[in-house]
């Protein structure tokens, strides 16, 4: 009986085949080749620095950092504030530039500063949203210049301090918004 049992069964096939060897080796050069352009699109950093004036939030310097591989171009820096209000006022869905800050080579670990002048007044805001928004280009990149949001919220916890927040889609659309109505 032991004879018939084993002559029933079937002979394994080997799973690691010469066809599955070389697909996994062709999705793994993909994936590196994949991750390495990933890699090699611009890194852009964006924070908040030391306040020039510690009454002023709107005087912190933020400094924009490539800490990527490449250079790339920043073709301009809009600082966009989606909130702020001081008091009763409220200076919503307004925008902060200097030619000084565009058309920059930015090379690999180096960065441009820029500050957000608002406003200027004699007590501290008790909202802020804001971001700094860049738009850039790089020798590779697309024809379409990208933009890169950088949302920041405001607080005062003994000291002015600016937290960092995701820039959803819709703040992108009221930024987007709010500089296409500036710059007409």
């Amino acid at each position: 009986m032991m004879c018939a049992k084993s002559k029933l069964r079937k002979k394994k096939t080997s799973s690691w085949t010469l066809p599955t060897i070389l697909g996994l080796a062709i999705g793994a050069v993909g994936a590196l080749g994949v991750v390495g352009i990933i890699e090699l699109r611009p890194q852009i950093a964006v924070s908040p620095q030391e306040s020039i004036e510690k009454s002023q939030p709107f005087l912190t310097p933020f400094r924009i950092d490539n800490t990527g591989y490449l250079s790339f171009h920043i073709n301009r820096v809009i600082c966009y504030a989606r909130e702020v209000t001081v008091g009763s006022i409220d200076m919503g869905d307004n925008i902060s530039t200097n030619s000084e800050w565009d058309n920059h080579e930015i090379d690999r670990a180096d960065g441009e500063t820029v500050i957000c002048k608002f406003v200027r007044f004699g007590s501290m805001p008790s909202a802020t949203d804001m971001a700094v928004v860049v738009d850039y280009s790089a020798p590779f990149m697309a024809l379409s210049p990208p933009r890169r949001y950088f949302r920041f919220k405001g607080a005062y916890v003994d000291n002015w301090q600016w937290t960092k927040q995701p820039a959803d889609e819709e703040f992108r659309k009221s930024a987007d918004s709010t500089i296409a109505r500036m710059n007409n």
